[in-house]
């Protein structure tokens, strides 16, 4: 707090203190009066820091607190010296100076040991460093006390013990695990995605050409999980299309040679039947989050609509261009599609469904629903092919993936990130113990060892939504799947007061475009972004086409701005969020049921 004067005219100096010539003016402290001058340096320890505001203990015992600009770069028990900058409205205002007199943290660290009467090995000098870096006190007390408390954690960063603990989270061997995950942003859920998915290729591989009497079992089980899912907007529109293109079809050629207009309305009934699929049901809510929704599903479109952009200038062209997804052509390759058809003609299943396969414009969910109900009329051999194939892998680890992963579309939904949550916690928790119920031991321990890990993250993401506005969204962009973080950075009480003024970090890790940071203000209808990204071309890129987003954002109401910037460093979760003041227990809490 401010350190305000009594009045009290007496021309007393602090003995560590150096003195202007500037006219003194009376300030108490405790039960002391001295006179401060602007241009005075003031030494001794810091010991406390908030905000802006730092207390300064001198060598005499005297406190001050003034306020300092770059008060947080400082830590309780570090010695310094700072300058009286300005003495106004009973307030004092400093600057750092630069002397020789200041300790550097290793000669605080060993100090703090001394006076403890530690020995200075490199765990209790890395105890006493993290608190330091936590803004901790360094008592002998607390030294011991956390030394201890570290000592049970034998295996576990020192700092990650300690942060931890300030924090309020619980102090377990996972809980330690995933938070060093996190702050070394190693947390993504969509790389956990991979790691599974390939482990089930692995594991219907093995089965196809090891255990082949018990492929058709193993593909039924797998094909039961993987289809356990409803349709997707981009599915169920592509349904909606292709059913009113084939009904408008039928009725022009009913009416051929009539002169009706129905090719017309042929043309234009996918269109209406696919907006008509896709208007769903959106979310009126009062949390940060569900206000952030339409913006983020904007953002991510806008940033997958550049991907596309430069898939057409022919710097990333591929066959997906055509396809959505869901579809078999977003998977397999022409190539591998034509040799895929080929195996498929010795398999019960329909010409026409293969044919569709051969084009690509079959959905993913289609083939997988034909397969599971042909499964029982396909000998051991013909199973065993069919698991072993690496394009049927493919589709079954893409389906999977469909899943795990939400559109731009699809978030705009009511309760979609709780269903896709419950989804994934439900579909990786029965594929960790897949092996034993089909097999009745586990034969794959990489599988389960890979779900293991998957929902220690999930139990930790909802551990910090319990306080932090904080989600990971793995998103499905038109060409690819990207990882997702979205911090709500406004404070609760803010939010009360000013309900439509919101402050959100979207980082978004994309292919081709790398890795963006979109820093997002929302006053009432007015959106401001900023954009920090890794490569200059993407710069380029998303400011040619920032029209794009601009023009979905006016067609919602609001007016839009974007700056862009090369990314000075990467934002992190620990430092730069969790750390701050604004999140720490103060916003309103958007809770989702990982295991309902």
């Amino acid at each position: 707090m401010p350190i305000v004067s009594n009045g009290i005219q007496n021309s007393t100096d602090s003995p560590s203190s150096s003195v202007a010539s500037s006219q003194p003016k009376a300030y108490r402290t405790g039960n002391t009066t001295v006179m401060l001058r602007e241009g005075q340096t003031l030494k001794g320890v810091v010991s406390d820091v908030h905000s802006d505001q730092i207390t300064l203990v001198m060598e005499d015992g005297t406190a001050f607190t003034g306020r300092l600009p770059d008060a947080g770069q400082y830590s309780i028990g570090q010695k310094a010296a700072f300058k009286i900058v300005s003495l106004d409205q009973n307030t004092i205002y400093m600057k750092a100076v630069s002397t020789s007199y200041l300790l550097d943290m290793e000669d605080t660290i060993d100090q703090a040991l001394e006076e403890a009467g530690l020995p200075k090995s490199a765990r209790n000098s890395d105890v006493v460093r993290s608190l330091l870096m936590n803004q901790q006190s360094i008592s002998r007390e607390n030294l011991l006390s956390s030394i201890r408390l570290c000592a049970t954690y034998p295996d576990a960063d020192v700092n990650s013990v300690i942060t931890l603990r300030r924090l309020g989270l619980p102090l377990t061997p996972e809980n330690l695990a995933q938070f060093e995950q996190y702050e070394n942003n190693d947390h993504s859920l969509l790389d956990h995605f991979a790691q599974i998915t390939d482990s089930i290729g692995d594991l219907m591989n093995a089965i196809g050409t090891q255990v082949p009497r018990l492929s058709g079992q193993t593909a039924g089980q797998l094909l039961n999980l993987a289809l356990s899912s409803s349709l997707t907007p981009e599915e169920q529109a592509l349904k909606e299309a292709q059913a009113a293109a084939s009904e408008a079809q039928t009725e022009a050629a009913a009416q051929e040679g009539e002169g009706s207009d129905a090719p017309e309305n042929a043309e234009k009934a996918p269109a209406n039947a696919a907006d008509a699929a896709l208007s769903g049901e959106t979310e009126v809510s009062s949390s940060p989050f569900s206000r952030m929704k339409q913006i983020f599903s904007s953002l991510t479109d806008g940033a997958s609509a550049a991907k596309a952009a430069l898939s057409e200038t022919g710097l990333a062209k591929d066959y997906k261009v055509p396809f959505i997804h869901e579809q078999v052509g977003f998977s397999l390759s022409p190539e591998e599609r034509e040799a895929f058809h080929s195996l498929l003609s010795d398999l019960p299943l329909p010409e026409e469904l293969t044919t569709s396969l051969q084009e690509g414009t079959l959905t993913t969910r289609d083939f997988l629903t034909a397969v599971r109900q042909a499964l029982p009329r396909m000998s051991s051999e013909q199973a065993a092919g069919l698991l072993s194939s690496p394009a049927f892998q493919r589709l079954v680890k893409d389906q999977f993936l469909s899943n795990w992963t939400l559109s731009p579309e699809k978030l705009k939904q009511k309760g979609a990130v709780e269903e896709l949550y419950q989804q994934i916690s439900s579909q990786v928790d029965k594929l960790s113990h897949f092996s034993q119920d089909v097999f009745g031991k586990n034969l794959f321990e990489n599988l389960q060892q890979q779900t293991t890990q998957t929902n220690q993250n999930l139990n930790f993401m909802k551990l910090l939504n319990d306080t932090y506005q904080y989600v990971q969204l793995p998103v499905k962009l038109q060409q690819q799947n990207a990882h997702g973080d979205l911090y709500v950075m406004t404070r609760k009480e803010s939010l009360r007061r000013h309900p439509d003024s919101l402050k959100a970090l979207l980082h978004l890790d994309m292919d081709h475009l790398g890795s963006l940071d979109i820093h997002i203000i929302r006053e009432n209808t007015s959106i401001t972004t900023k954009f920090f990204v890794d490569e200059k071309d993407t710069l380029q890129l998303l400011e040619k086409n920032i029209n794009l987003l601009q023009d979905a954002l006016n067609e919602q109401g609001f007016s839009f701005s974007s700056e862009f910037s090369m990314k000075e460093k990467d934002f992190n979760l620990v430092n730069d969020f969790m750390n701050a003041e604004a999140p720490v227990g103060t916003i309103a809490r958007y809770n989702f049921d990982l295991r309902a």
